[in-house]
């Protein structure tokens, strides 16, 4: 009896599966805001063996092209990814959101020395925080560019933010 050849599977983008969705519609409702704005047509890159899957929003005329390939390593805006059912949300998507801010969802905003301990991986106090919220949202400076992804938190009686992945993580990571 001949062994049975395996088939190669490439990369490839596909739909999102409704779990999936539920997923990233769950963290987009905890910022105060829906998948229309401004994620549209979410695809997901199906890697084999990968513990982690990328979700993109990629423009309609993009997937229209994306048919005439058989692998597919990133197309359109790169949202984050989902593993073990939560979702983690990248850098792309903290530039973009961060025209919203405290507009259509809460950011916190950090003074000067603020922004360089966030770039630094490090804990913002209460005295360089001018706009705090509780939880994960997108983190700016004071002009209101995006420094990354942060979480709000009280200890002691004190509000703080701690770094998630910030603009830093790329020089500190090698590339």
């Amino acid at each position: 009896m001949q062994a049975r050849k395996k088939r190669k599977v490439n990369p490839h983008l596909r739909p999102l599966k409704p779990t999936e969705f539920r997923v990233i519609e769950e963290f987009m409702k905890k910022l105060g805001t829906n998948l229309e704005e401004p994620p549209e047509n979410l695809m997901a890159l199906e890697t084999p063996k990968a513990r982690y899957i990328d979700v993109f929003s990629v423009p309609e005329g993009v997937r229209e092209l994306l048919k005439h390939f058989q692998t597919h390593y990133s197309a359109g805006l790169y949202l984050g990814y989902i593993e073990k059912g939560r979702f983690k949300p990248g850098l792309p998507l903290a530039r973009k959101l961060a025209l919203d801010c405290n507009r259509k969802i809460k950011c916190i905003k950090l003074d000067d020395e603020g922004e360089k301990r966030f770039l630094y991986r490090r804990a913002v106090k209460q005295e360089n925080i001018i706009e705090w919220h509780e939880g994960v949202t997108v983190v700016v400076n004071k002009q209101g560019e995006p420094l990354g992804w942060g979480k709000g938190v009280v200890e002691e009686g004190v509000r703080a933010v701690k770094p998630l992945k910030d603009l830093g993580w790329y020089l500190r990571r090698g590339g």
